[in-house]
């Protein structure tokens, strides 16, 4: 571990730093003020005590904090899960969003207005910096074969996954792999924006996607340019959940 911090109420799950990408101290961690956390909707560690243990870490080090519900992101979960009618599953995924503000919303209360700001994954795709970003990635993603195996062995890991959990899939594999190769593009594209926007500290309780990884270690060229100033830290929370 590169370091541990338990919450200072001891009834909370500890918070640890497992990992940051690219390898950078602490100190130098810490030197950011800002920095923001995507909301994987369905991972249980985004509830009750484990969330709670997360916000407590989060702002006793840094000033400002962006909170990315991924709802609208899930849709291609849903497409995968139960079908085609891209209406119909915008609408279920925006109502995980809709279940996960009631859920949370006593919670958030908790914490000063001025130090952790909540944000859902619309807002996110109208954003120049993410218009920028997608245009370079889908660009990529058919011009540069190494790029498209990378993002295309994650997506393929998801599938797997849901299909080990004994998923039922509404499409064909080859479908599914399709719309997971398009929520990890879509997914980074906004990691980027974020980026650009000062936002470059990515906090999430599992491990970082592998292309993200090659493109910290400059694997490829002409990647959007918020990606090559990013920080990932993957936290480990005391709790188990579903990995990402």
């Amino acid at each position: 571990m590169i370091s541990d911090s338990s919450s200072e109420n001891m009834d909370l799950p500890s918070v640890s730093i497992a990992k940051i990408i690219p390898n950078i101290s602490t100190d130098k961690l810490f030197s950011y003020k800002r920095c923001f956390v995507g909301i994987s909707l369905g991972n249980t560690v985004f509830e009750g005590d484990s969330l709670c243990a997360i916000l407590h870490w989060i702002v006793k080090r840094f000033d400002q904090t962006l909170i990315v519900a991924g709802d609208y992101l899930c849709r291609y979960n849903e497409l995968i899960l139960n079908g085609p009618d891209e209406d119909k599953a915008a609408k279920a995924a925006s109502g995980l969003g809709d279940s996960f503000i009631l859920k949370t919303e006593q919670l958030f209360e908790q914490f000063p207005k001025d130090k952790i700001h909540f944000t859902r994954w619309k807002s996110h795709l109208v954003t120049d910096e993410y218009r920028k970003s997608k245009a370079i990635l889908d660009n990529l993603f058919l011009s540069n074969s190494g790029f498209r195996s990378a993002v295309e062995k994650d997506a393929s890991g998801f599938v797997k996954r849901l299909m080990k959990r004994n998923k039922t899939l509404a499409v064909s594999q080859e479908e599914a792999l399709g719309l997971s190769c398009k929520y990890l593009l879509e997914e980074i594209g906004v990691f980027s924006a974020l980026s650009e926007q000062g936002w470059q500290v990515e906090l999430y309780p599992g491990s970082e996607l592998q292309v993200l990884v090659d493109i910290a270690r400059g694997k490829y060229l002409n990647v959007p340019q918020g990606l090559t100033a990013r920080v990932n830290v993957e936290l480990k929370i005391a709790t188990d959940g579903p990995p990402r």
